[in-house]
């Protein structure tokens, strides 16, 4: 659990098993959480991504990770690209008089209600005005572009929660890979009428301390104060002139593990067909392990680095590439890299291709990372 309570800032703590004398015992260890690292991943993947011209929606531009969440939010989708607007709202003026004749059936039963809702009809007045205006622009992409945040909720509220665009479940998740890399490679659940569940193509699990360490692992309070500038006529004891509070530090030796199927990447959850062309494809997977790369080179993930950036590096790195689902042995465990080994070796018996590189003392996390890249460089998957 984790928490501020006052000026306190707890640290995330987790129950974890420990084997002592014979007996197994519970303990409770600092953590990192897999949100924490998924959401730090995914702002370099905006990175990547842009750099690399590929698109990202507004949200996932400004690291809010909303995604597609509803009607409102996948509404922005159907105007940011051309080819999608012309698609999709090829009958605008038709869609315009049926959502016009909705919001003033709308604004009629909330001005007969006994308890008029001013607000909500003036609310829904400004969205008739809106489409009332949108039909005589000659520009209607433009003018929707200009009133962004106006248009999705018209459209998000009445014109798809409605059913007055004909956009089926296949429709939608199309039209949001094609609009965001972060959406394609992150995943997605769209709540509308018809929920459209998109998985992750990425799997990233807590940080936690390796099993030799867990019980030398402590996360202390350190205490802060934060001081205000005061004159001479300034009273004393004013809350503002001071402020002190702790926050807590945790110390172990961590250790996560990060899955990437770039099989799914550019394919439909659905129908499993893809969605984009080889070509966009391979640089969206191209983008999303340069992600990985710059957030293990950065040590950019994790809270409060501005004042708390971890002294420490990586000690370790395990990378294994297989053609089929295959998960590296938790590096809690001290023998995760012989284990992993062992396991690539059965696969191996059965004729399954792998390819695995550790970064130690001989071999920096960058130098693997980078082989591990470059492998599958020349295994065209990018």
């Amino acid at each position: 659990m984790v928490e501020t309570a006052g000026n306190y800032g707890k640290h995330r703590r987790v129950p974890y098993l420990v084997e002592e004398d014979g007996k197994l015992k519970t303990v409770y260890v600092p953590a990192m959480s897999g949100e924490s690292l998924a959401h730090a991943y995914q702002e370099h993947l905006v990175r990547e991504a842009l750099s690399a011209g590929l698109p990202v929606c507004d949200d996932c531009q400004r690291g809010e990770f909303y995604k597609s969440m509803d009607e409102v939010h996948f509404a922005p989708k159907l105007f940011n690209r051309e080819e999608v607007f012309e698609s999709v709202l090829a009958n605008l003026s038709e869609v315009v008089d049926i959502t016009i004749s909705v919001l003033s059936s709308e604004i009629e039963k909330e001005r007969n209600k006994k308890k008029q809702n001013e607000d909500k009809i003036k609310e829904l007045e400004k969205f008739r005005g809106f489409m009332e205006n949108l039909v005589k622009s000659e520009k209607p992409r433009d003018y929707i572009l200009k009133n962004l945040s106006l248009a999705s909720q018209v459209f998000g509220n009445y014109v798809i929660k409605k059913g007055i665009l004909d956009l089926p479940p296949v429709k939608i998740e199309d039209i949001i890979v094609k609009s965001c890399v972060v959406e394609d490679v992150g995943g997605f659940l769209y709540t509308g009428s018809a929920p459209i569940r998109r998985s992750s193509a990425f799997q990233v699990s807590y940080a936690l301390p390796v099993k030799s360490v867990a019980l030398f692992a402590t996360s202390e309070p350190q205490l802060h104060a934060r001081h205000a500038q005061m004159d001479a006529s300034s009273k004393k004891g004013n809350a503002s002139e001071q402020m002190i509070y702790y926050v807590e530090t945790g110390t172990a030796l961590y250790g996560f593990t990060f899955n990437l199927d770039l099989d799914a990447i550019g394919v439909s959850a659905i129908t499993s067909k893809p969605i984009l062309d080889e070509n966009e494809i391979k640089k969206r997977r191209e983008a999303s392990l340069k992600a990985l790369f710059r957030m293990l080179s950065s040590s950019q993930f994790g809270a409060k680095l501005s004042r708390f950036f971890p002294v420490g590096g990586i000690t370790e790195l395990i990378v294994a590439v297989t053609d089929h689902p295959f998960v590296v042995t938790s590096p809690i465990y001290d023998d995760y890299i012989e284990k992993t080994q062992r396991r690539l070796k059965v696969l191996k018996s059965f004729g399954e291709e792998s390819f695995l590189v550790v970064a130690g003392e001989e071999k920096v996390p960058e130098e693997a990372l980078k082989e591990a890249i470059d492998y599958l460089h020349e295994k065209e998957a990018f």
